[in-house]
């Protein structure tokens, strides 16, 4: 049965978690398409600014790590970065180690947008906020747990956490 079956979701918690799972990544989803269509971007280009914004040095705004970091083809990083560019939002950077790849930046009207777009998440983390201590633990545990378990079946790629 289907974890969207509403007959199975009364009986089962399993896909009560999965059904709420659901509901918070279409949360997730409405604030990133609410903001970036409020700037004439695309959520995946709202996401590439503030990756870059935040891991801009070293060699994690490559097109091929932050086609890893977002589980997206190179090309589709590659086309969402150079209308980026088109933009004047992001720029070039050559890489010394190898000439036929390109870190990136933000140029300041790339800052200054990504300053006004990166907290899309606000009702999310207002509502997180909400939480006692202990429940945040929790729920952070659970989804560490949870991302591990998806990450063992190849579901999603490594990422830069712990449980620490």
């Amino acid at each position: 049965m289907s974890s969207f079956n509403p007959a199975e979701q009364l009986v089962k918690m399993d896909n009560k978690i999965v059904a709420a799972l659901e509901k918070i990544s279409e949360v997730f989803r409405v604030l990133l398409w609410c903001e970036a269509k409020k700037n004439n971007i695309s959520p995946t280009q709202l996401q590439l600014l503030v990756f870059i914004k935040y891991h801009g040095s070293g060699n994690q705004s490559r097109v091929a790590s932050m086609a890893r970091e977002f589980n997206l083809t190179k090309a589709t990083i590659s086309d969402s970065v150079k209308v980026l560019e088109q933009k004047g939002l992001v720029r070039r950077i050559e890489n010394d180690a190898d000439s036929r790849s390109f870190n990136f930046s933000l140029t300041p009207r790339g800052e200054e947008l990504t300053r006004r777009i990166e907290n899309f998440s606000l009702p999310l983390d207002n509502a997180i906020a909400g939480l006692s201590g202990s429940q945040k633990e929790y729920l952070f545990c659970s989804i560490l747990d949870l991302i591990y378990r998806l990450n063992r079946q190849g579901i999603i790629s490594t990422q830069r956490m712990c449980y620490n």
